[in-house]
């Protein structure tokens, strides 16, 4: 009984995080043309797709399921999300609201094809496993220190970000944004640096950890798309930005 609550509980995390990712990057391509945020949000969602496929797939054995290639795909989906994805490519997408910036074609292609070429270098298979045969704690001291770097960084420019929806009186949202990039960074550097072991139950201790880190994970790409939209309407209403364009009406 357990474990299926366990398990349930994950898919209903894995789903909502999916949910959101498609959701809130159609919005920010649909309503905003912010293609990098878009596109990003649609990589975290497939991410979820497949984590969601491979576990129901290797649920009872997950240790199987670590030489298909849907594991190798998302060990790639991971690294290029957490080193460029939601660091340098969220700074520059929320950048639009923050400080009007456009990113060129030039610019939005080349962030990436960074992020593919440091998904591939971080996904190898050398970088995997974060426990030896024993059980042993194994940490790759050059992926988890690059990731820890770029999180910190990238959580001073959401502090930033957080000061100015709070100045512009969006405290709830504001409040919401803080929160859940917090919770992010403190499942990443437990992910990288205090790993389950094997000798945790699969089923339990692993269940309930990415219930919570893709719970967080769903409600970032929600929080920061509010908060982009509040930034976005006060612009809009001071004129620093242009509202958009009315919808034709077709003459009759």
């Amino acid at each position: 009984m357990k474990e299926d609550i366990y398990g349930l509980t994950f898919l209903v995390a894995d789903l909502i995080m999916i949910v959101c990712g498609y959701w809130a990057g159609w919005r920010f391509i649909k309503q905003y043309r912010n293609y990098l945020l878009g596109i990003e949000w649609f990589i975290v969602a497939t991410s979820g797709v497949n984590f969601l496929i491979w576990g129901l797939r290797f649920a009872d054995d997950p240790h199987g399921g670590e030489t298909s290639p849907q594991y190798a795909f998302a060990f790639f989906l991971d690294a290029f999300s957490r080193s460029i994805g939601i660091t340098l490519l969220l700074v520059v997408g929320l950048m639009a609201v923050t400080h009007r910036y456009k990113a060129s074609l030039a610019v939005e292609i080349g962030i990436f094809v960074l992020a593919i070429g440091s998904g591939l270098f971080l996904a190898q298979s050398k970088y995997r496993d974060h426990v030896d045969d024993d059980g042993e704690f194994i940490l790759h001291q050059g992926p988890a220190t690059f990731y820890l770097v770029a999180n910190l960084l990238t959580l001073v420019f959401l502090v930033y970000f957080v000061k100015r929806l709070w100045d512009i009186g969006a405290t709830r949202v504001a409040v919401a944004t803080l929160a859940v990039s917090l919770a992010a960074t403190v499942i990443a550097l437990s992910y990288d640096f205090f790993p389950l072991p094997d000798s945790v139950d699969p089923l339990q201790d692993r269940a309930l950890f990415y219930t919570a880190a893709l719970t967080v994970w769903g409600l970032q790409l929600l929080t920061y798309l509010f908060a982009y939209r509040a930034l976005h309407n006060h612009n809009v209403a001071t004129g620093v930005e242009p509202a958009p364009a009315a919808p034709k009406v077709m003459q009759a």
